[in-house]
């Protein structure tokens, strides 16, 4: 399973309104439920909070890549928001986010797909040329080229 077999336009959300980090995970849980892959959503979004109380995703550069395993989720979703003004997420550099790549792991994952899907984006996002790509485009199918 990769990036470009789960991640489509339907999950990508541009100029995205939140104000707190917490209102971003709930809002992005909306467009990962609309693939109907959600069957707790509040367990999942728990199990997202849970995972950035232990350490941040806000892996600096403006981008977060928040994620959550639980029973509640029946197969892998990613989605992508685009903040309209940046969050506060306790980022490794102190800045805050603009961009947040979300993922949802089925609890009995057994074959780490969450590591593959964390790996290949962050191949990616290991390019400055595609942070900045990623940070200006407005363009959903885009959007999905550049993560795929």
């Amino acid at each position: 399973m990769d990036v470009a077999t789960i991640l489509n336009v339907q999950q990508v959300e541009i100029d995205m309104e939140a104000q707190t980090q917490e209102e971003v995970i709930r809002k992005l849980s909306e467009k990962i439920n609309e693939k109907q892959v959600l069957t707790n959503k509040d367990a999942y979004i728990g199990s997202v909070l849970e995972r950035e109380s232990q350490s941040t995703t806000g892996v600096g550069g403006g981008i977060a890549i928040p994620h959550g395993k639980s029973k509640g989720v029946l197969e892998a979703a990613i989605a992508v928001g685009k903040l309209k003004t940046p969050v506060e997420w306790k980022s490794l550099d102190d800045q805050p986010v603009s961009v947040v790549i979300m993922f949802a792991i089925p609890e009995k994952d057994r074959k780490d797909t969450h590591l593959k899907l964390l790996s290949q984006i962050s191949m990616k996002l290991m390019d400055d040329d595609v942070v900045e790509e990623l940070k200006k485009e407005t363009d959903k199918q885009k959007i999905v080229n550049i993560l795929s």
